[in-house]
């Protein structure tokens, strides 16, 4: 898709994309011309993409009924984070391969092998 610019004696013609925010001269009279940058947010291209964008995110997540009525909570935005309903697992990224590190001391309390200290008594751990 071309950049349409104006030359400043009335001629119109269209560059290539590549060339936005430069100057350059109208082919035809060698007038001076700058190609302005196209506003993304209101070409009708990139509204018509957005609006078939939503379409499609919410018949992803809310399918019609038979009767061809709403299914409930269809008022939801695309920017709401749904579970998906087909998940297998609890959603932990741990691995069942993990171990749990943890230190005893004397008095039985058990620590993170982090700490330093006993939460228990306050006793430090030795450095193994």
């Amino acid at each position: 898709m071309g950049i349409q610019v104006h030359c400043p004696h009335g001629h119109v013609f269209k560059v290539k994309n590549k060339y936005a925010g430069k100057k350059g001269l109208c082919p035809r009279c060698e007038g001076q011309v700058v190609v302005q940058v196209p506003d993304v947010m209101h070409s009708n291209e990139a509204e018509r993409a957005l609006k078939q964008a939503r379409a499609d995110e919410i018949r992803a997540h809310h399918p019609v009924r038979a009767g061809g009525s709403k299914p409930v909570g269809s008022d939801s935005s695309v920017f709401d984070d749904h579970p998906h309903e087909d998940a297998s697992s609890s959603g932990s990224l741990l691995s069942s391969s993990v171990i749990r590190h943890n230190r005893r001391c004397e008095c039985g309390a058990s620590a993170p092998m982090w700490f330093a200290k006993c939460p228990g008594c306050g006793k430090f751990f030795e450095h193994r």
